[in-house]
């Protein structure tokens, strides 16, 4: 790493670090904190620029992991505080900030390596929800995470944060179409299992018996086969418009006043039912 000085806020990097975190540049994310910064280098992610400040190596490891940094040819810069406030967007900087190359898998690479446990997000809207639920999705072993179109970006900067790095380690397809998903699970014989608010009067959604009757209890569900689990909008849930694609809608077991549960903490539940059925056979214990 060539490292320079830059003491102004007007500096072209230190722009162009905003930029970037502002989603300005999509072929680039925005990291920042040892933490991320560390899981980046761990899995080979490719650097473009760091900038840091100087407290960094006021800490063990800050130390160690300025030292990492040092043998990763790309461009580094030793900022001030004051800059380093610009760049970054926690109100309590950990003085590190980094620009990688945003990694790009297609829904060909994803399903040649024969999944059998996917998370659909299908439009999600809050990146701290889709966030958790990348985190859980590689805690439980999933093989994967897809995105529809007009769901927000995995790598916002919340996002990716909110996945405390995991964002950078599983696979994740972005922006796909909904015909697209559903063609691929269709050739490689993956169920398709939406998940849906309890069912009742209330919802207005599932307007037909038979719809109704694929309404089921998440233990109720066979995910011992391969399977696509599919969550909807935050405040809407699955659109009408793709619910015929589902295979079996299924639900969680709630209290008798309660007619939902938050996004991320339902997709966690349903993947690790999955992962009860199957014997939790991604654990090393």
């Amino acid at each position: 790493m060539l490292v320079e000085k830059i003491t102004s806020r007007q500096n072209p990097l230190v722009k162009r670090f905003r930029r970037v975190r502002a989603m300005g540049e999509r072929q680039h994310v925005f990291l920042e904190g040892v933490r991320l910064i560390e899981d980046a280098i761990h899995t080979g992610a490719h650097f473009e620029s760091v900038a840091f400040t100087g407290e960094l190596e006021s800490s063990e490891r800050g130390a160690a992991l300025l030292e990492s940094l040092r043998r990763v040819q790309c461009r580094g810069a030793l900022v001030s505080k004051q800059v380093m406030e610009t760049i970054a967007g926690t109100k309590t900087p950990q003085g590190v900030a980094a620009l990688v190359s945003r990694p790009y898998l297609g829904l060909d690479d994803l399903f040649s390596n024969s999944p059998d446990l996917l998370v659909v997000a299908d439009e999600l809207q809050d990146p701290g929800n889709l966030g958790t639920i990348i985190r859980s999705a590689e805690a439980a072993g999933a093989n994967g995470v897809i995105t529809t179109r007009y769901t927000v970006d995995p790598f916002n900067e919340k996002a990716i944060r909110a996945s405390m790095g995991s964002a950078l380690r599983l696979p994740i397809v972005t922006g796909a179409s909904r015909a697209d998903i559903v063609a691929r699970c269709r050739d490689h014989k993956i169920k398709m299992i939406a998940s849906r608010s309890k069912p009742g009067p209330s919802q207005g959604v599932i307007e037909d018996a038979a719809r109704a009757e694929r309404i089921k209890l998440c233990m109720e569900v066979d995910m011992t086969v391969p399977v696509a689990l599919i969550v909807g909008r935050e405040a809407t849930g699955i659109p009408v418009s793709a619910q015929e694609d589902a295979d079996e809608f299924v639900h969680i077991p709630m209290a008798q006043n309660v007619e939902s549960l938050n996004v991320a903490t339902a997709t966690a539940i349903l993947l690790y039912e999955a992962d009860r059925q199957r014997g939790f056979r991604f654990s090393k214990v």
